[in-house]
């Protein structure tokens, strides 16, 4: 036999003794073991499995004494079985296809899955899957196991309050709106300034909408941005180009931005940029060193003269803008179009503590 070919022998017999040496660590009482880790994975209250996937069908191998208690099978009726004998009929079809590919991409993956115990009750299970190789041979996947499914209702619970809130709020925007229109109308207060307190009332709800899709913990700049001049979006389309990381803004600060932003987009549609047919609007933000600095540039309009006057939307674009964010905020009615510059550290900007955010 040539050297190459016994060092290969060599490497196999050495390898299948290792694994019989596992396999026998594995299965050997606490007392009996030299092995600590082996006695970790025996007796550990979080639920492990291990499947051998040289055998037909990848079956369990080994269950420590958690997994029994979790599922309530016996050990002899989970040995040898594939773990999709927890699956049931609610079991979403494609988590079960994501934990396939990963078996067969020989790829780790984390993931919550619907099961099923012995006596047909139901549990969100946090798997944990990873395989285990021996240089470059596939020996083992180790799946480790945590009932999350207090977890999962509480979740429910939250979406169904939250959405329950974004109804309920909605109705009293659109009240409010029904009460200020009703009450500018009797008062023959002019249209301009009844569409302009309408406009202001919808951007609140716009920004309501984005915060309610994360659980008013926070939301992105760009949501934030986008939210607001989604109607001339719509209408304008890529005359007006948004571009930045994703940012985190705590709910009070994603409000005044939502307001800031559609002060502008009014502005620039009345008398900016998009005002004229090749009128533009460029939004652009970036994080570097620490800073945030965003910028709000209209071009291609008509030519821009400073007002007279500051009006509501100017004071909450310069000073609420630049309070709320703890920066500078700097309105420039240049000839070529009007830039708003806003620059604030980005640190403190994020994720507000609430308490369904820190479940």
């Amino acid at each position: 036999m040539k050297p190459a070919s016994k060092r290969m022998v060599r490497e196999v017999n050495v390898s299948e003794v290792e694994r019989r040496r596992v396999d026998h660590e594995l299965h050997m009482g606490n007392a009996e073991s030299s092995d600590p880790f082996a006695s970790a994975v025996r007796t550990t209250r979080m639920p492990m499995v291990i499947t051998d996937p040289r055998r037909d069908d990848n079956p369990i191998v080994f269950c420590n004494d958690a997994f029994v208690r979790l599922t309530g099978y016996g050990r002899d009726e989970i040995l040898g079985r594939n773990c999709r004998f927890l699956q049931g009929p609610a079991t979403r079809r494609d988590d079960v296809q994501r934990v396939r590919e990963a078996v067969e991409k020989r790829d780790s993956i984390a993931i919550d899955i619907l099961n099923y115990r012995k006596d047909g009750s139901t549990f969100w299970n946090a798997l944990l899957l990873s395989p285990v190789f021996d240089g470059d041979d596939l020996i083992y996947f180790f799946a480790s196991q945590l009932d999350v499914t207090d977890r999962k209702r509480a979740e429910e619970h939250r979406f169904l309050l939250n959405r329950e809130l974004d109804h309920r709020v909605k109705n009293t925007l659109a009240t409010v709106q029904t009460v200020v229109l009703a009450t500018l109308r009797d008062a023959a207060v002019p249209q301009e300034i009844a569409n302009a307190v309408t406009g202001r009332i919808q951007a609140l709800a716009r920004s309501h909408d984005v915060l309610t899709e994360e659980a008013w913990a926070s939301a992105l700049l760009g949501d934030v941005v986008r939210g607001a001049i989604e109607p001339l979006m719509t209408q304008f389309g890529d005359r007006i180009s948004l571009e930045g990381p994703d940012v985190r803004l705590k709910p009070r600060i994603a409000t005044m931005l939502s307001l800031a932003i559609h002060e502008l987009s009014s502005n620039a549609l009345a008398y900016g940029s998009l005002s004229e047919p090749e009128g533009k609007v460029s939004v652009r933000w970036t994080v570097r060193d620490g800073q945030l600095d965003l910028e709000w540039r209209e071009s291609d309009g008509p030519t821009v003269s400073p007002p007279k006057q500051k009006g509501y939307g100017t004071r909450v674009v310069e000073r609420v803008l630049a309070a709320e964010f703890g920066g500078t905020a700097e309105l420039d009615f240049a000839s070529e179009g009007v830039v708003l510059r806003l620059s604030a550290p980005a640190e403190g900007l994020g994720r507000e503590a609430t308490q369904w955010s820190m479940r």
